[in-house]
């Protein structure tokens, strides 16, 4: 019976084990992870996308007038109160009515063309919109890493630099260090501990921030995976990022406004046709008195008090508006892709300084530690201040690869990429 107990108990204890490995690896969260859940709780997609909608229900409104439309009615009134001669006793009327547009100048189809021209610079602003969320998600990603590798080079450091406090305290036992060198050092510590102190805080709020975005704001141990090396520098055509396209749709759908305005100065043609019944009493109505009637209007407006005028000049500062900021999105995108380019090129090249300069740094301090240890000329300024030049290098490096990292993001984020 012991032995059955045991051998349950290790089997329970296996399975725990199994299990919590599994989700630990489960809790991994890779790039593309964390995009896809920010993609899917972003409340930003969901406002563009309605927009889009909206602009699709528009495009279906504005198309509606270019079709005839039928109408059904029924009709029985007595007027027992009233002169016959004049209310002739009642009315029946049963009626089926098809009333069409047939000429309107064009505006029907201007009207169309603009909810049209809206309708894809709507469906762009999705893209806009998702493109948006996967640059901010990166970038929290990015950060987070960077804070990360901050902290635990500091750590490390410190770890170091506690090391060595406690090897110049024993020379100070022995007499071949003084006690300034000891303070020196300690000081050295204690700047450490405060850096990573701060490094902690910083992960701490990156953590936060991506842990919102992807929808676990109380995660403070967000497990990442690493990220090795950066892609190339992105390039492109800037008239084919969505922000632009967005924008020539904009003006496109303003000057279709323009024409639709202009249209309403020219005369329209309607035409009806009505079928069913219509006479006095129901009955003989109905059995005797079918029949149809046809109508055309010809309507020309003649005076309107400045209306139509007021519709074209609407038009036309729309338009203008919408050049303007196509002119304005075009000036700020080129900005801005220029600065990430020259953004990404020098962190690049700060990268290879960096990977030629460390393996120096730490050379250089492991030389001067040794000189200092074998009685040599070397003092305890020369140490610290090797040693604080081969740490500060160290952490350089996590600020220029989230520099270069940054950089293709926000050249991506221009483009609209969402990979």
């Amino acid at each position: 019976m012991e032995q059955t107990c045991r051998n349950l108990s290790a089997a329970v204890l296996a399975a725990a084990i199994l299990t919590w490995a599994s989700v630990a690896t489960a809790a991994t969260i890779t790039l593309s992870d964390a995009i896809d859940r920010a993609l899917r709780l972003a409340p930003s997609v969901d406002v563009a996308a309605a927009a889009s909608d909206m602009s699709a229900a528009d495009v279906r409104g504005q198309r509606a007038p270019l079709f005839p439309t039928v109408r059904a009615g029924a009709e029985y009134y007595q007027a027992p109160g009233y002169d016959q001669v004049i209310t002739n006793r009642g009315l029946s009327s049963g009626q089926l009515t098809l009333d069409y547009t047939a000429w309107d100048g064009g505006r029907r189809q201007a009207r169309l063309r603009a909810a049209e021209y809206m309708s894809e610079a709507s469906r762009l602003g999705v893209t806009v919109a998702r493109a948006q969320i996967v640059f901010d998600t990166s970038i929290a990603y990015f950060d987070l890493l960077r804070a990360r590798g901050e902290q635990r080079d500091l750590q490390a450091s410190l770890e170091r630099l506690t090391r060595y406090v406690t090897t110049i305290e024993q020379l100070e036992k022995s007499g071949r260090v003084i006690t300034n060198d000891v303070l020196k050092f300690r000081t050295a510590r204690d700047s450490a501990e405060l850096a990573l102190d701060a490094a902690r805080g910083n992960s701490q709020r990156a953590t936060a921030a991506l842990g919102i975005l992807i929808g676990e704001p109380n995660q403070a141990d967000l497990d990442l995976a690493g990220i090795s090396g950066f892609p190339p520098k992105p390039s492109g055509d800037l008239a084919q990022c969505p922000v632009m396209q967005a924008a020539n749709r904009e003006i496109a759908s303003a000057s279709s406004q323009i024409e639709a305005a202009k249209a309403e100065r020219l005369p329209t043609f309607q035409v009806a046709f009505t079928t069913g019944f219509l006479g006095v009493d129901p009955r003989p109505t109905i059995s005797h008195n079918f029949g149809g009637s046809y109508d055309g209007v010809v309507s020309i407006p003649v005076f309107d008090g400045g209306l139509i005028s007021s519709h074209i000049d609407q038009a036309k500062a729309k338009e203008h508006s919408a050049t303007a900021q196509a002119r304005q999105a075009e000036y700020l995108l080129k900005r801005q892709m220029a600065d990430a380019s020259i953004r990404y090129d020098q962190a690049q090249r700060q990268l290879d300084l960096l990977s030629r300069a460390q393996p120096t740094a730490d050379d250089n301090f492991a030389l001067t530690w040794t000189r200092f240890m074998g009685g040599g000329t070397a003092t305890m300024l020369e140490v610290l201040d090797a040693y604080q030049q081969a740490e500060q290098l160290r952490l350089q490096r996590h600020a220029q690869e989230f520099n270069a990292r940054e950089a293709v993001a926000e050249t991506n984020l221009v483009f609209g990429r969402i990979e």
